[in-house]
């Protein structure tokens, strides 16, 4: 099924409440910007989604809202691509496509949505100890660890905002954990490591794409969007689990 089917389901007041509260999963199912379980966590910040209609449509109406400017987005983004290509610009910058595809809330109140899904995931990685990890990697994971986890703390201790040292910390990390991680994978013996080091690389993408300008090469303004998708707009609260 499509999302806008999904979505006219949950409009359906002729369907019973826990059949449009499914189809409301199914829609988050195919629009997960913060992936699934980060999705539909800031949509329950709408309000009690399995028993109060309102809250259900809210919701619905966030998750609307944002794709239309993840298309605006694409469309904007296909006809640069275009344009690039008839100048023999046939690759476009890597750090464009991460940010464009990467994870991140488009649309209105895409920073403090970013901001609470960063503490929400923070939550649950802080207490986690440090994992085995394979021996000729574990100084470079130990600093990446250390490094990036430390400007996590930050980013969510300044309600959303790094200074420029530990900005250039993320864009520099950021990198090399990516190059390590696949080390960790499958047939490696290391899963713990894996899932540790993912869910960091997450966060620091998160935080990446959250303090990020706009699209390098995209002017922003046809967007129609602002900064940030909407008003410039920080919510210093750390949304829990």
């Amino acid at each position: 099924m499509s999302f806008s089917v999904y979505a006219r389901r949950v409009r359906d007041r002729g369907l019973p409440l826990a059949r449009r509260h499914r189809a409301l999963r199914d829609a988050a199912g195919l629009y997960c910007p913060l992936g699934f379980h980060g999705t539909w966590a800031h949509l329950s910040t709408a309000g009690d989604l399995r028993n109060d209609e309102r809250a259900l449509l809210r919701a619905m109406e966030m998750l609307e809202a944002s794709r239309r400017v993840r298309i605006r987005e694409a469309e904007t983004f296909a006809a640069h691509r275009r344009a690039e290509k008839a100048r023999h610009r046939r690759t476009p910058p890597r750090e464009q496509v991460r940010y464009l595809y990467g994870p991140r809330w488009p649309g209105p109140q895409g920073e403090p949505v970013m901001l609470a899904e960063v503490g929400r995931l923070w939550a649950e990685f802080a207490p986690r100890p440090f994992p085995g990890v394979p021996r000729e990697n574990k100084s470079a994971l130990a600093w990446l660890d250390a490094s990036l986890a430390g400007c996590v703390s930050v980013y969510l201790a300044n309600g959303g905002s790094l200074d420029a040292g530990r900005r250039r910390v993320v864009t520099e990390q950021v990198p090399a954990l990516r190059r390590l991680l696949p080390r960790l994978g499958y047939s490696s013996g290391f899963p713990e490591a894996f899932g540790y080091f993912h869910d960091l690389l997450k966060m620091t993408e998160l935080v990446a794409n959250s303090l990020s300008e706009g699209l390098v090469g995209v002017e922003r303004e046809r967007l129609g969007t602002g900064p940030a998708g909407a008003e410039p707009s920080r919510n210093p609260a750390i949304s829990g689990s």
